[in-house]
This record gives C-alpha cells, sequence and structure tokens, in this order.
C-alpha cells in the first residue's frame, strides 16, 4: 500500500484510514495540525496510489494496517481513526489484533443489518461499469451527504479507484458485523456520526458504546455522513482531544442527548 506520511518518526502515531472512493489525501488537514504526531494515512488496495492492487476482503486489508503499525509504528502502537470504510477496517484491526491499537476513533460504520441489502447489491453491480462517471459520482455524493466543499477532493477520488474494488469493499462494510473479541478491547473507543447518518449507524454507535468497556458515543449535531468534509476543524480537534484524553469539542452532543 502506498501511505502518505507527516511527523515525527519517533512520536506517537496515528494511522488514518479512508473511505470509500477516497484516498489517504482526505486527511490532509489532519495530518497539516497534528503536527506533533506521526500520521500515517495508507491508500487502502484498490484506491487512490494503491489502485493498482485489488480490494481483497476487510480481514486482509485489517492485516496489512496491521503489519504497517508493526513495521512503520515507534513502539508498534497507534492510534487509529476510521471513516466510513476506513472505520469498518479499524473495527475489523480492533477485533483481530487489539495489541496494536491504543485509542481508536469509529467514525460513520455500522454493525447492524441494513434494511434493503439485497436490492443495494444487485443496484451496485448495475452501476459499477459507470462509477467514473459524473452523473453517479454526484449521486452518491449526495446520498452520502457529502458537503460542497468536499466534492471536488471525492469526484478525484472516485476517478482514480478500482470499480471492481468500490463495489467490493462498498458491500462488505455494509455486510460487518460486530467483530469477536471486541467485546473485551480495553482501550478508549470513540464512536461517532453526524445527526443525519443513517440510523443503522447512530443505533450501532450506541449499542456498540455500551459494549466495549472504555467507550464513548457522540454525534456532530445537524451534520451528514461526510461531516469531516463540512467541519474539518472540529473533525481534528475531536481527534486531538480523544487520542489526548482530554475533553471532547463542546459542538459534539453525547448520542443520549
Amino acid at each position: 500500500m502506498f501511505v502518505h506520511d507527516s511527523g515525527p518518526a519517533d512520536g506517537p502515531a496515528i494511522v488514518f484510514l479512508h473511505g470509500n472512493g477516497a484516498s489517504g489525501l482526505m486527511w490532509q488537514a489532519h495530518m497539516e495540525r497534528l503536527v506533533d504526531y506521526h500520521c500515517l494515512a495508507p491508500d487502502l488496495p484498490g484506491f487512490g496510489r494503491s489502485n493498482d492492487r485489488e480490494w481483497v476482503t476487510l480481514a486482509e486489508t485489517a492485516k496489512e494496517i496491521g503489519t504497517l503499525i508493526r513495521s512503520r509504528v515507534a513502539g508498534g502502537r497507534a492510534h487509529v481513526v476510521g471513516l466510513s470504510l476506513g472505520s469498518a477496517t479499524a473495527l475489523t484491526l480492533l477485533g483481530q489484533t487489539p495489541d496494536l491499537v491504543d485509542h481508536a476513533v469509529i467514525d460513520g460504520a455500522g454493525v447492524l443489518p441494513t434494511p434493503g441489502l439485497v436490492f443495494m447489491k444487485a443496484g451496485l453491480r448495475l452501476l459499477q461499469p459507470f462509477l467514473h462517471t459524473n452523473f453517479v459520482i454526484k449521486t452518491i455524493a449526495r446520498a452520502m451527504k457529502l458537503p460542497d466543499r468536499g466534492y471536488e477532493e471525492f469526484r478525484r477520488g472516485m476517478l482514480a479507484m478500482s470499480r471492481s474494488s468500490f463495489t467490493r469493499s462498498f458491500l462488505q462494510a455494509l455486510s460487518l458485523r460486530q467483530p469477536p473479541g471486541l467485546e473485551s478491547f480495553a482501550r478508549p473507543v470513540l464512536f461517532v456520526a453526524g445527526e443525519k447518518e443513517l440510523s443503522g449507524v447512530l443505533q450501532s454507535n450506541a449499542m456498540l458504546a455500551r459494549t466495549v468497556p472504555s467507550a464513548e458515543c457522540q454525534v456532530a449535531p445537524g451534520m451528514g455522513h461526510g461531516w469531516l468534509a463540512e467541519a474539518p476543524d472540529l473533525h481534528v480537534e475531536m481527534v486531538r482531544a480523544w487520542v489526548c484524553d482530554e475533553s471532547l469539542p463542546a459542538q459534539l452532543a453525547g448520542c443520549g442527548a
């Protein structure tokens, strides 16, 4: 995998895992501001500068992230921050190799059954040949409630990706269920999503926050799935606060609020 890298190699590390149709470049604002951290943002298989490789499974990708942490992170343990597909990968990593993860931020991924998944699968397979067209890219961006300011970067990522990898990884993320062993993960995990996220994701976050011993659930009021692009400053401050064991930004609201 190609890895975007910044910060001191001997500093505390954060591994950023991007969403579907994007690349590690979606974390540029975080990498520019979290200068005291060794930031690693891989282009996952099939995406960005790793588009010469096909996505296989969530488990295989999580295994590669584990290898990345072992080989390039001082001390062999990193904070892990994911969005959407990246969060599904991060959850899989927590179940596979919990010893590699310090703090985790799981943004916009759920483990509850998705209503209409059979129809979604059929629709995605029909769309696959057209995934690089502007019409389909705009349609997906609207479905994700991606703000206008994040569209151009999303479009570039979609054009760079492997269409088959997009479809395969998207369906696998939607089919994700709670990984075995997650209930015994002892490090802090933040489950977060935009308030306008799919109800299944919001319900999943609340459930997982009750399941994982040191977990917390938060929402970003008034925002959707792509709220990182809508409020990058808030997202960066949330990540910084979480990995530093500090109070989260006041703009966020607890899931019970």
